[in-house]
């Protein structure tokens, strides 16, 4: 028992934040919270922000009052149709892509006063694909177009959300633009720039890549599930990853028969990774659907299941209380592209220690085109894992591999703050006590992800059991 305190008082520190301000210290009302909130996040000078920070533990009234005051905005009515070559709005990421578009499909339902769904569309190509190349697949067919074209803004449109097309970051860089390392900064970019133009629901933001975006979409359901709704992949491809962490996103792929084909197209994208993906998801009892049609590489071939998964799935949500959540790092759809993972719904992983993860891997055999073949493997790879599950009850589960530090982050709909809340980390119990929710908690929890929808006004940071 003498262990158990020692940890708790650790806790405690890191709780300190969530209890009750100093006895000098007059409490904020409602409305004082809201303006010190939004001059914390406005605030660029860490003194300053602590100095704010202080103040709010002043605050003992609703949280979920004040968070939603701090997030809420006014729209312009939006023109509905097809808004080609927008800049970003903000000038100082106008700055850092000053060469980047953004082209738009608004449903003529769209509704400046309620929010609606997002989907972010990511364009196929390559290594120096114009940064134009969202224009062919978001503009409406013509009256007279075939009924297999390539523009798709009627089916986006029929979705009743919003459609974004980005032009793809780090063009010479990589043939995987949409796998870089700074594609996450980018794509939150994209989303945020969406959320000052069009009434976002933070909730229903969907992600859609089709041939390198497809390989984009692998990537960011490995390293950000917790940042969409559903993830769509049509015509992807991956190497290497830690799959569970896709718990409570739905992933989507769609793929051709004859996607490859002798003397035209190599195997890049093959069936068989999609194939092999929805073994491995399904012997995993991951949420997925895997589309297969009888087809090539054109995105004109997958409209009607791309139609067929959005019409199907346009209310779903994203769930950010989901109770088996996993985190892994570093992730990433190719060896080459592992990069640290931070965050994952209501898990943060503060600090590793040293040893191996087991990945799901990939790879390929042949020289020519007949010989080729794709073997799945079970690799080992440095990496740490978090797998936590909350029971109900106020009790949490927690699962660790080579972590030495970590964060849950809960929230009232999570746990009975009445209650004591009990966690146990690899079978021992590291915390039993009750937690208070804290506004600068929650706006600490704001800061990890720039989310309104991943708000956690409660943490609990504690080590990986011994």
């Amino acid at each position: 028992m003498t262990q158990l305190v020692g940890i708790v008082g650790v806790v405690c520190v890191a709780l300190a934040d969530a209890y009750a301000a100093p006895p000098e210290q007059a409490a904020l009302n409602h409305d004082a919270a809201v303006r010190v909130c939004r001059e914390y996040l406005a605030a660029e000078d860490d003194d300053e922000r602590e100095r704010l920070a202080s103040q709010l533990d002043g605050y003992l009234g609703d949280v979920e009052s004040v968070i939603r005051a701090v997030a809420s905005q006014t729209y312009r009515p939006v023109a509905a149709g097809y808004h080609s070559e927008e800049k970003f709005q903000s000038t100082e990421v106008r700055e850092k892509y000053p060469r980047d578009l953004l082209y738009f499909v608004v449903p003529k339902s769209y509704d400046a006063s309620r929010p609606t769904g997002l989907i972010v569309f990511m364009h196929g190509g390559g290594l120096t694909t114009s940064r134009d190349a969202p224009e062919s697949t978001l503009r409406f067919p013509r009256p007279n177009s075939p009924p297999d074209t390539y523009r798709s803004g009627d089916i986006f449109a029929a979705t009743g959300m919003i459609t974004v097309g980005p032009s793809a970051p780090g063009k010479w860089e990589s043939s995987y633009r949409w796998c870089l390392h700074s594609s996450e900064a980018y794509l939150a970019a994209v989303i945020a720039d969406c959320k000052t133009r069009f009434n976002i629901d933070p909730d229903r933001v969907f992600l859609l890549g089709h041939s390198m975006g497809g390989f984009g979409a692998f990537h960011h359901a490995l390293r950000q599930p917790d940042r969409f709704a559903a993830i769509i992949s049509c015509a992807g491809a991956w190497d290497c990853g830690y799959w569970p962490v896709i718990r409570g996103t739905p992933l989507c792929m769609i793929q051709g028969i004859h996607d490859a084909q002798r003397g035209g197209r190599w195997h890049h994208t093959d069936v068989e990774y999609a194939r092999w993906s929805h073994k491995i998801f399904t012997r995993a009892n991951l949420d997925h659907v895997y589309y297969e049609y009888d087809g090539v590489h054109d995105f004109a071939e997958m409209r009607p299941k791309v139609a067929e998964y959005l019409a199907s799935n346009k209310q779903l949500r994203r769930d950010p209380f989901y109770p088996h959540v996993t985190l892994a790092s570093p992730q990433g759809f190719a060896w080459n592209y592992l990069h640290r993972v931070r965050h994952n719904r209501w898990l943060s992983l503060d600090e590793t220690t040293s040893g191996t993860l087991e990945y799901d891997d990939l790879t390929t055999s042949g020289d020519d085109f007949d010989s080729w073949r794709l073997e799945h493997s079970l690799t080992n790879h440095r990496g740490a894992m978090i797998d936590a599950i909350n029971r109900g009850k106020n009790r949490i589960d927690v699962t660790t591999q080579n972590v030495a530090r970590f964060t849950i982050w809960l929230h009232p709909k999570m746990v009975d703050v009445a209650q004591p809340v009990t966690v146990s980390v690899d079978g021992n119990v590291q915390f039993s006590g009750r937690v208070k929710p804290s506004l600068k908690t929650a706006l600490e929890s704001y800061t990890r992800r720039q989310d309104w929808g991943l708000i956690y006004p409660i943490k609990i940071t504690l080590p990986a059991s011994d």
